[in-house]
């Protein structure tokens, strides 16, 4: 039988010769493989927790290769693998991208909670890191992800949060704006529109700052859907405009998109104003007049 180390580097010469040679002609031979060798893969990697670099190696790129239909304890088996490697190399960045593929193979398969369980180890890593908030933030939309896929949207909202957090540690402005906008947007999505409004608001200023029109072209018409949502039409067609003159000459189409937000958010409250059960209904309601 072969030394872990032998073992572990003949696997993984043998999934990266498939890697190779079988791009664009479909899975089939990785699945052939992965039929092959399943039933010790698991028993192999934790053969070499004391040369555990190669095994981090065989863990990241063996996930690709693993049948949307596998059985779930076995992939829980792998998955705690993993985590046995990571206690040994606790800050790997090619064990993360284990983990990463992990959760994507697992999502796939409709493994949410193992996926989740996979995108936690993998922020686990970025959290001991603390090098890079990009790294990290692009952990945390992952696993949010798969919270999402668990209709657990809560839990999106403490990953952006937990991501605009990371950016404000390490002073990173352009990340935080960007954080900033995304936590806008998904306020908006839970209907949380004033505090929408008081994230975009603050992403506003920062792109501003900054002296990034490309980055308050795209904030403002968030910032104005939000301000409208939040009852206060005329600032929102205030940010509108300010939008569509940071987008001239940049093309059509980026200006007709906020054009057309501008028009669905008009015939909201026209439906509205028009339903006899809306307050003020029948055509009673108080429009603001467009100025774009």
């Amino acid at each position: 039988m072969d030394e872990p180390r032998h073992a572990v580097a003949r696997l993984l010469g043998e999934l990266r010769t498939i890697s190779r040679t079988t791009v664009g002609r479909g899975d089939e031979t990785g699945h052939t493989w992965f039929g092959a060798h399943r039933d010790h893969l698991s028993a192999t990697l934790r053969d070499s927790l004391t040369e555990p670099e190669p095994a981090v190696a065989l863990f990241a790129e063996v996930w690709p290769v693993v049948p949307v239909e596998v059985n779930e304890a076995w992939a829980r088996d792998l998955l705690d693998a993993g985590a046995e490697l990571a206690a040994v190399l606790p800050t790997s960045l090619l064990l993360a991208t284990g983990f990463r593929r992990a959760a994507a193979s697992l999502r796939l398969r409709g493994a949410l909670r193992l996926a989740a369980v996979a995108g936690m180890r993998e922020l686990a890593i970025h959290r001991l890191r603390d090098d890079d908030p990009d790294t990290a933030a692009a952990a945390l939309g992952d696993l949010a992800a798969t919270y999402r896929a668990q209709g657990r949207l809560h839990k999106v909202v403490g990953c952006a949060d937990e991501a605009l957090e990371l950016y404000l540690l390490h002073d990173d402005r352009p990340g935080t704006a960007a954080a900033l906008v995304h936590l806008g947007a998904l306020m908006l999505e839970v209907s949380r529109h004033d505090s929408a409004v008081k994230y975009l608001s603050r992403a506003d200023k920062l792109f501003t700052e900054l002296d990034d029109p490309a980055g308050r072209a795209a904030c403002l018409p968030e910032l104005g859907r939000a301000l409208w949502l939040s009852g206060n039409r005329a600032e929102a067609y205030r940010r509108f405009n300010r939008a569509i003159g940071l987008l001239i000459g940049t093309g059509g189409d980026a200006t007709r998109s906020v054009r057309d937000r501008i028009r669905e958010l008009e015939e909201g409250d026209r439906a509205a104003t028009d339903d006899p059960s809306h307050p003020g209904g029948a055509g009673g309601g108080t429009r603001q007049p467009r100025t774009w």
